[in-house]
């Protein structure tokens, strides 16, 4: 399948999950995150801000600043094309950024540079079990991680129907995930290569 056609196919069952479906699904990817030896001992994750019918992350986001741990959150820069990094204290130092997903607010959060964060956790619409994956068309993420955190291990949380069994046909610039989480499993990207 075109890949246009297929990131068009999965967004759409994507978005007819039930806001409940959202929570609870997204609650088991949450505990598998919780399961995976690496994200628990990282000192610095950066988390995406869920928005629309993406897996949520506020909660996972939450727990990690209720137990005293750092994370960092991206501002994404749509005139240069980027993304930047500001550690957050609290989910309140948020404020509408590009697209209206809340983003840290520079006068309260400090930014950071890239090369401190240990994971990425990288949103997406459609993935394979090699660790490919579409993004929304932007490019933000992959220029990010092939050029500014390319040390960070590349976590990808995705609902099970967003993972493929066939290859997907991805492009030379586009990065490959190291860990795909759902809310079935735990997918070591590394071994399906």
């Amino acid at each position: 399948m075109d890949a246009s056609l297929l990131r068009k196919k999965i967004l759409s069952q994507r978005d007819k999950l039930s806001p409940d479906e959202i929570q609870s699904r997204s609650e088991k990817i949450g505990e598998n995150l919780n399961k995976l030896p690496n994200y628990r001992r990282c000192k610095l994750p950066l988390f995406f801000y869920s928005f629309r019918s993406e897996v949520n992350t506020r909660p996972m986001i939450a727990r990690r600043l209720e137990e005293g741990k750092q994370v960092a959150l991206p501002r994404t820069l749509v005139s240069q094309r980027r993304l930047e990094c500001f550690k957050i204290d609290s989910l309140d130092n948020l404020t509408p950024g590009a697209y209206s997903i809340p983003e840290p607010d520079p006068k309260f959060c400090q930014q950071i540079h890239p090369s401190q964060l240990d994971i990425v956790i990288v949103p997406g619409s459609v993935f394979d079990r090699r660790g490919g994956r579409f993004g929304y068309g932007g490019g933000f993420y992959d220029r990010f991680l092939s050029k500014e955190a390319p040390q960070a291990l590349r976590v990808a949380l995705a609902f099970s129907f967003q993972v493929q069994d066939s290859n997907i046909p991805i492009k030379p610039h586009d990065e490959l995930m190291d860990y795909i989480i759902t809310e079935r499993e735990i997918i070591h990207c590394h071994d399906q290569r």
